[in-house]
């Protein structure tokens, strides 16, 4: 069984909130347009970090990698986990969070982290934004120093940490976790509450490959048990 860990672009746009750029779709031909056109086409604007997104370390690191120096097989995750840890505005992700969860931890390349924050991104999106929980520094710190075997941490969070102190502070989780290793990247505003509960066998990430980018939208699927 498959299931959707991405949320749909246009459904909602939370990076409104941060001034950025809304999707927006430009048809160059469309039917009933008056250019008796047989078919419809059409450009896409929008930011690279629209929706479900992948932040490369080229994000926060002037020589960091971009998206399409990745191999493809570093998009397949093969030991996925999911951690559920509930947390409210502002509140970090922690060691003490994480240590709970160390044999676990030990064998996972992906860790994804339920908060349970993510119901606010339809009814209260500026909440979801601007009080969004995040790790702190010290959770960051713990996961690139302890777990060399996570590739990439998926979060149901508007960022891997809040992004208006990561704006006042220098992206310190951001470096962090993003200039550990060269095949490492996370996912930020991830739609995980499908797969709470249940048994992943692989996780699938899909964003779009343009040279060059910093980030890029995803399309995430989960195979469950």
């Amino acid at each position: 069984m498959f299931v959707e860990l991405s949320y749909i672009i246009g459904e909602l746009n939370p990076v409104e909130v941060l001034g950025l750029m809304k999707p927006n779709i430009k048809w160059r031909a469309k039917f009933g347009d008056g250019q008796n056109k047989s078919n419809q086409t059409s450009n896409i604007e929008m930011s690279s970090h629209n929706g479900t997104h992948i932040d490369t370390a080229y994000h926060v690191l002037v020589d960091g990698v971009k998206i399409n120096d990745y191999e493809i097989s570093n998009f397949v995750f093969t030991n996925p986990l999911i951690i559920e840890c509930q947390k409210r505005d502002m509140e970090k992700i922690g060691p003490e969070d994480l240590k709970l969860h160390i044999n676990d931890l030990k064998k996972c390349d992906l860790l994804l982290i339920y908060t349970g924050f993510s119901k606010y991104r339809f009814n209260d999106t500026e909440r979801y934004v601007k009080k969004s929980p995040g790790f702190s520094v010290g959770g960051a710190k713990y996961i690139t120093e302890k777990f060399p075997n996570i590739r990439s941490i998926g979060v149901d969070l508007m960022g891997i940490e809040n992004i208006m102190e990561g704006r006042n502070t220098g992206w310190k989780v951001h470096k962090i976790l993003l200039g550990s290793n060269s095949s490492y990247f996370h996912i930020e505003d991830m739609n995980i509450a499908p797969a709470v509960g249940k048994k992943l066998k692989r996780v699938y990430v899909a964003p779009i490959r343009m040279i060059g980018t910093e980030a890029s939208p995803v399309t995430i699927v989960a195979e469950i048990e």
